[in-house]
C-alpha cells in the first residue's frame, strides 16, 4: 500500500490511502474491460482489503511487521509466563460468573484500555527492535481479544435469554 514500514500507523492516513487505492482499482471501474482486467482488477481490489485490514488491527500488523523481520509468533503457550496465564485464567473465570451486563461492560472496557495500552507498548518494543518484547505483547493482546470475544458472546447470550 506504499506506507511506511513502522508499527505506529495513523489510522485516519491509512484509511484515506486505502480509499485511494481502492479507487483506481475497484472492480465497478472495469465492468467494461476486458475479462483478464475484470480480474486484475478484482485481485488488487482483494489485496488491498486484505492490506487494509491487516494494517487496521494492531495484532495482525504487529505478526505482519515481525514475519518481515523473519520471525513468527510462538505456537505454543510453553514460553509463556505461568503467572500471566493464571491471570488470564482468572480473567475468564471472571466473564463467566459476570452476573449481569453491567459487569460485562466493565470488564470489556478494562480490556480496551490494556489493549491499547499494549498497543503502544508495541510502537516502544518496535522501535527499540526488541522483538523478544514485541511477541510477548502479541501473545498477551491475542489472548484479551479472546478474552473480549468470550464477553460479547455472553452478553449475545444474555439478550437472547431477555427476548
Amino acid at each position: 500500500m506504499d506506507f511506511p514500514t513502522k508499527f505506529a500507523v495513523q489510522s485516519q492516513e491509512l484509511t484515506q490511502r486505502f480509499r485511494q487505492l481502492q479507487t483506481h482499482v475497484h472492480p465497478d471501474k472495469y465492468s467494461n474491460k476486458t475479462a483478464r482486467e475484470q480480474t486484475n482488477s478484482a485481485n488488487w481490489s482483494s489485496l488491498i482489503n486484505k492490506a487494509y485490514k491487516t494494517l487496521s488491527a494492531p495484532v495482525e500488523r504487529g505478526q505482519y511487521m515481525l514475519q518481515l523481520q523473519g520471525e513468527q509468533m510462538p505456537q505454543d503457550n510453553s514460553a509463556l509466563n505461568p503467572t500471566f496465564l493464571m491471570a488470564m485464567m482468572e480473567r475468564n473465570e471472571e466473564v463467566e460468573e459476570a452476573p449481569d451486563s453491567d459487569t460485562l461492560e466493565r470488564l470489556n472496557a478494562l480490556i480496551a484500555k490494556e489493549l491499547q495500552a499494549n498497543a503502544q507498548q508495541l510502537t516502544a518494543h518496535f522501535e527499540a527492535k526488541d522483538l523478544a518484547a514485541v511477541k510477548t505483547t502479541l501473545v498477551a493482546m491475542k489472548y484479551l481479544h479472546s478474552i473480549q470475544s468470550s464477553i460479547k458472546k455472553k452478553q449475545q447470550q444474555q439478550q437472547h435469554l431477555m427476548s
